[in-house]
C-alpha cells in the first residue's frame, strides 16, 4: 500500500513539474511575441546659444525588441547624417547598450535652420536619448496606416520653353512667367504613420514620414526646427501622455514647402507644419493597434557609379551663358540689342506710368486728341520710344535673373569631383506591418513612389537623408534639364535603377 501511494506521489510530482514547464515555455514565448518600446527626446540647442533661437532643435530616439530583434531609430534636427556621426553613434550603442550597431537608422529632417547653434555634444546627448528610450521600454501595441496632406509641398523643378528646368530657389530669382511651361512631376502628399500605444491604450509614440525641404523659416530668422518641429509639437501636444513624435524624412531632392518665396507674408514654417501635424492627427485616430508584432532588420552596402559628363555639362551651361552674354552687347548706341538709354532712375518712374495709363501715358487724353486734329503724333511718337526702351530694360532684367542662374548652376556643377565609384549603406526595416527603407541621398519624389509601388508590402515608405549624406540624387530623367539639383549630383543617371533594384531585394528579404 505504501509503495503504491509512492509511486502516485512520484507521478504528481512528474506532473506537477511538467504543468510548471509548460507554463514557464509559455509565458517565455508569450514575452518573445510581445513587443517592447520606449521613446525619448533630448534638445540639442547649445546651452548658451549665440544667434537667436525660436524653437529648440531636437534628437529623438525611438526603440524597439519584439524577444529577438532591437532595432533603434533616431530622428534628429540638422541638415544631414555625416558618416563620422553615424559611426560613432553607432558603435556606442553597440557597445554600452548591446544593441547591435546594424539595426540603428538615423534619419535627418535636412532642417537648413541651425544656424550654427547646435549643442557640441549632440553626439553625446544623441546617445542619451537612445538610453533614456531603452530604460522605458514598455509592452505596446502598434498600428500602420497613413495619412495625405496635398496643401503644404509641390514639386520646386519648373519645365521651360526651352525644354530646360529652373529650380524655386531662395538664392536664385524665378523664371518670367511665359517661360514657364509646366511644374514637374511629381510630388508625394502621403503621411507614412507608426502608431505606437501602450497597453492600455495611452499614446506612447508616433513615427511618421513624410517628404519636404524643411528650409521654409521662421519670420525672425531664428533657430528653427522649421515645419517637422512644428508638426511634431502640434502631434505631441495634442496626444499629451509624454508621447513623442518622430518625423522621418521622405525623397524630399526636389520637393519645396509652398509659399516658399512669398513676399507678402512671414515664413510659413509654422502654419505648414501644423497644417502637417493635424493631418497626421485625423489619420492616427483611424488606425487600429493590436500586439505583438517582429521586427526584422537588413543593412547592405551598395555601390554607386559617379557621373562622367561633367564637361559636357559645363559646356552646355557656359554656351548658355555666352548667349545671353551676347545679347548685353548691343549694337552701335544702344538702338539695337539690349541698349537701352534709361537706368533704373528714369526707368521706374515710366515703367509705373505706361503701366497705370496704358493708351494715355504721356498726358491726359485730350493732349492725344488736340494732336491728332492739328495732324500731329507727337507724344505717339515718344510713347513709341520710350515704351521701347522700357521693354529693353526689363529684357535685360531677365536676361540678368537667367544669369544668376546660369552661374548658381555652373558654380555647382563645377565643384563636383567625381571619382571612379562610392559605396553607401541601404537600411531595410519591418516593424509589424510598417516597412521602411534608407536613401543616403536627396532622392527626388519619383524615387520614392517608385519604392512604394513596387514592393510587396502595401505600408512601405522611404526614409531618405539617413545613414549617411551623399547629396542630391536625381531621377535618370533629369539630367537634360540642368537644374539645380542635376549641377550639384555627382551621380551617374545610372544610380536610380541600381538603388530602386537594391532597396526593392532588401525589401523583399524582409
Amino acid at each position: 500500500m505504501l509503495h503504491y501511494l509512492s509511486k502516485i506521489a512520484e507521478r504528481l510530482v512528474i506532473l506537477f513539474i511538467l504543468v510548471i514547464i509548460i507554463e514557464l515555455i509559455d509565458f517565455s514565448n508569450a514575452k518573445a511575441s510581445s513587443l517592447l518600446a520606449g521613446a525619448a527626446k533630448i534638445n540639442i540647442t547649445k546651452d548658451k546659444p549665440t544667434a537667436l533661437v525660436n524653437d529648440p532643435l531636437y534628437v529623438k530616439a525611438l526603440v524597439l525588441d519584439d524577444g529577438k530583434t532591437k532595432a533603434v531609430i533616431i530622428t534628429i534636427d540638422i541638415g544631414g547624417v555625416q558618416y563620422k556621426f553615424l559611426s560613432e553613434v553607432r558603435s556606442r550603442i553597440q557597445k554600452e547598450l548591446k544593441i547591435d550597431g546594424n539595426n540603428v537608422l538615423i534619419n535627418s529632417s535636412h532642417n537648413h535652420h541651425v544656424n550654427d547653434q547646435l549643442a557640441e555634444d549632440y553626439i553625446d546627448r544623441t546617445v542619451k536619448a537612445v538610453k533614456k528610450a531603452s530604460q522605458n521600454m514598455v509592452p505596446v501595441k502598434i498600428g500602420t496606416g497613413t495619412g495625405h496632406e496635398y496643401r503644404i509641398t509641390m514639386n520646386r523643378r519648373l519645365k521651360l520653353k526651352n525644354g530646360k528646368e529652373w529650380t524655386i530657389r531662395r538664392a536664385v530669382p524665378c523664371p518670367q512667367d511665359d517661360e514657364v511651361v509646366d511644374i514637374a512631376e511629381p510630388f508625394d502628399p502621403e503621411i507614412g504613420i507608426l502608431r505606437i500605444d501602450r497597453t492600455d491604450g495611452k499614446p506612447l509614440a508616433v513615427l511618421y514620414n513624410f517628404a519636404g525641404h524643411a528650409y521654409g523659416g521662421v519670420p525672425n530668422k531664428g533657430v528653427t526646427a522649421c515645419f517637422p518641429g512644428f508638426a511634431s509639437k502640434s502631434i505631441e501636444d495634442n496626444l499629451g501622455n509624454g508621447a513623442v513624435a518622430l518625423f522621418l524624412q521622405g525623397a524630399a531632392g526636389d520637393i519645396t514647402p509652398v509659399l516658399y518665396k512669398d513676399v507678402n507674408a512671414h515664413r510659413p514654417a509654422e502654419a505648414l507644419g501644423t497644417i502637417l501635424g493635424l493631418s497626421t492627427l485625423e489619420a492616427l485616430k483611424n488606425i487600429p493597434t493590436k500586439e505583438n508584432g517582429s521586427i526584422y532588420v537588413i543593412r547592405e552596402d551598395i555601390t554607386f557609379p559617379v557621373r562622367t559628363d561633367i564637361p559636357e555639362r559645363i559646356d552646355s551651361l557656359e554656351a548658355q551663358k555666352k548667349r545671353v552674354l551676347d545679347y548685353f552687347k548691343g549694337v552701335g548706341c544702344g538702338a539695337h540689342g539690349a541698349g537701352t538709354s534709361l537706368n533704373f532712375k528714369t526707368f521706374l518712374p515710366l515703367y509705373i506710368k505706361y503701366m497705370m495709363s496704358p493708351e494715355f501715358p504721356s498726358y491726359y487724353s485730350y493732349r492725344y486728341l488736340q494732336e491728332k486734329k492739328i495732324g500731329k503724333n507727337d507724344l505717339e511718337m515718344l510713347d513709341s520710344d520710350n515704351r521701347r526702351d522700357v521693354q529693353k530694360y526689363l529684357s535685360n532684367i531677365y536676361k540678368m535673373e537667367e544669369l544668376i542662374k546660369i552661374e548658381a548652376n555652373l558654380q555647382r556643377l563645377s565643384g563636383v569631383v567625381p571619382k571612379t565609384s562610392f559605396t553607401a549603406e541601404i537600411l531595410g526595416m519591418k516593424i509589424g506591418d510598417f516597412v521602411l527603407i534608407t536613401c543616403p541621398g536627396e532622392a527626388f519624389a519619383q524615387v520614392g513612389l517608385n519604392i512604394k509601388k513596387l514592393s510587396p508590402y502595401e505600408n512601405t515608405f522611404i526614409s531618405g537623408y539617413s545613414n549617411g549624406s551623399i547629396g542630391y540624387a536625381p531621377t535618370s530623367d533629369a539630367y537634360d534639364g540642368e537644374a539645380y539639383e542635376v549641377s550639384g549630383s555627382r551621380l551617374a543617371p545610372e544610380w536610380q535603377k541600381i538603388y530602386e533594384e537594391k532597396a526593392l531585394e532588401i525589401i523583399s528579404k524582409l
